[in-house]
């Protein structure tokens, strides 16, 4: 994690390495989070891209052409796109052409819209965490900014930083003062834990072998943690399913995964939804799906029609480390007996 300033410099020193602050007993299966922690800086991946597209929201309805020409010579357009929470797939390195001083852009071969359209969004560039060893404390992510207090209960320091969403913290201790739970972060530091996002480390579910990867879903926190049988090797905050739309709870395997595909659904009611190329999806319980979302960042509440969200770069790497391997060459692919589905508990 970079320092950036005298917050990230305050909560990096205090609340990771700790200034001598008790952190319990770390043996050789544990490790404090800035010992256990590789990549932690949102963002920070390999590849620079984000997302394999570039997408864009459709504002109310568009009309789409088989060319500007067609548009422009008065022939109807092929079909429309919209009615409902609508998004298209602009490709990869999206086509953009004027004519007759209307700007144009490529939605599929022989597809055209206006770009008054539609509205360009940047996915959200947030990324968890890779564990090369067991975390000695739970920790989390600030859902929203917040001003630490020096005690539980007690009202923030005038004088404290504020430390801005998707900060990392450890969490040190948690008490109950007036029936809401405070999470102690560093010395004389204690937040509200309705603004984090906590991790812990959980026993494996029965029935996951002890060499088996599996991945935990806690619905309370909206975190999620990627285990190689006991040890947690993953976690990140992720968006379950509305309460009308709740995400299932249970035990069950990835049985399907695709690097892209169209999800949608509500067909004809006003929740109607329709997202193109969503990216690295994996199916685990019938239709509810773990998958990139690109059109939202706000991982670590609730937000989506059942199935879990995750920031793109997330489900890139969960994609990648879970079974059935996808190969290189195939979108698509199903579990088999060799290469079974890896085990997702949802909570």
């Amino acid at each position: 994690m970079k320092a950036r300033g005298l917050i990230w410099r305050c909560v990096f020193i205090l609340a990771v390495v700790g200034l001598g602050f008790p952190v319990g007993m770390v043996g050789r299966a544990e490790a404090s989070l800035d010992e256990a922690v590789t990549a932690t800086e949102p963002g920070r991946t390999e590849d620079a891209a984000v997302a394999p597209y570039t997408y864009a929201r459709v504002i109310g309805y568009a009309s789409v052409y088989r060319s500007p020409e067609d548009a422009a010579s008065g022939r109807g357009p092929i079909r429309g796109v919209g009615g409902g929470y609508v998004w298209v797939s602009l490709g990869r390195e999206p086509v953009v052409v004027e004519h007759n001083g209307e700007i144009w852009v490529q939605i599929n071969p022989g597809e055209y819209v206006r770009t008054r359209s539609i509205s360009i969004y940047q996915p959200s560039t947030f990324q968890g965490v890779v564990l090369t060893e067991q975390p000695a404390q739970p920790f989390g992510w600030i859902l929203r900014p917040v001003q630490p207090s020096p005690a539980p209960g007690a009202a923030p320091h005038p004088d404290a930083p504020t430390l801005p969403r998707y900060t990392l913290v450890t969490i040190y201790d948690a008490k109950n003062v007036g029936g809401a739970l405070w999470d102690q972060i560093g010395p004389d530091q204690w937040i509200r834990h309705v603004v984090v996002g906590q991790v812990s480390v959980s026993p494996r579910p029965a029935g996951v072998g002890p060499n088996e990867k599996w991945i935990e879903i806690n619905l309370y926190e909206q975190t999620l943690a990627a285990y190689e049988g006991d040890r947690m090797v993953y976690a990140t905050l992720v968006s379950s399913g509305l309460p009308q739309w709740s995400t299932p709870r249970g035990l069950t395997r990835i049985w399907w995964k695709l690097r892209a595909a169209k999800i949608s659904g509500a067909q004809g009611r006003a929740d109607y939804y329709f997202l193109e190329d969503v990216p690295w999806i994996m199916y685990f319980n019938r239709a509810v799906a773990l998958h990139g979302a690109y059109w939202h960042d706000r991982f670590g509440y609730v937000h989506s029609h059942g199935c879990v969200n995750l920031a793109p770069r997330d489900a890139r790497w969960l994609f990648d480390w879970t079974t059935p391997s996808v190969p290189d060459d195939q979108n698509a692919v199903k579990p088999t007996e060799d290469d079974p589905g890896t085990w997702v508990w949802v909570h």
